[in-house]
């Protein structure tokens, strides 16, 4: 997908739940997974199985039910759907789905979320504390950090907390992310993957608070 001519620019209210949304699907191309589907406005998605095209896959129901509540509050009704593969290994693939006839709207606005949300975070210019903007940041720092939880390949230890990742600008707003939130967080590389990492006992439990925010129950 190509940006649109106009950059539309969101408010900040609809900006966070939109780039919360965004960040989740973004956080699903990790790319050690076989199959595993791109965003769409990153590249040519996979096949996908019968059913509705869907908009993003995920190991686990939570983050899959809370992209549906979202998609719910930007006014896209979301279906979720659950498949089973494997052999002896089996697994499960939750998909989310939107209607075909608000699918290329859903798509232009997470979009439109991604690029504005990521500039808003990556930006240097100094800002004011009291500023309306500086707390736009930190609403979106909580949000990235929220949705790679509940998507990317979290592994949790007792002196640290990592996040398998297989996309450079999400670990890049992540660690930018962790910045405003007073955390620091760095990026190592692992065979197929990218790992980024909150070593700092305290830092990590500031994390970890992101999610701490009302959200659906995983799907059983």
């Amino acid at each position: 997908m190509t940006d649109e001519p106009a950059r539309a620019v969101l408010p900040a209210h609809v900006l966070s739940t939109a780039f919360e949304a965004t960040s989740l699907i973004q956080c699903t191309e990790t790319s050690r997974t076989s199959g595993r589907r791109r965003p769409e406005w990153r590249g040519t998605p996979a096949m996908a199985p019968l059913g509705l095209p869907a908009l993003a896959e995920f190991d686990g129901g939570e983050a899959a039910a809370r992209l549906a509540t979202l998609l719910g509050d930007l006014g896209f009704p979301a279906t979720l759907e659950v498949t089973i593969g494997g052999g002896r290994r089996r697994y499960q693939v939750h998909r989310v789905a939107v209607r075909p006839d608000q699918r290329d709207d859903a798509i232009r606005l997470l979009a439109t979320a991604w690029r504005q949300g990521r500039r808003t975070l990556l930006g240097t210019d100094p800002i004011g504390s009291s500023s309306p903007r500086n707390a736009q940041r930190a609403t979106l720092a909580r949000a990235a950090w929220r949705a790679a939880l509940l998507a990317g390949g979290r592994r949790l230890r007792t002196d640290s907390l990592g996040v398998r990742l297989g996309d450079q600008e999400m670990a890049a707003v992540l660690v930018r992310a962790a910045r405003l939130l007073g955390v620091t967080a760095g990026v190592m590389t692992r065979p197929g993957c990218l790992l980024v990492t909150v070593s700092n006992m305290d830092e990590r439990t500031r994390v970890l608070r992101t999610l701490h925010t009302p959200r659906v129950p995983a799907l059983l």
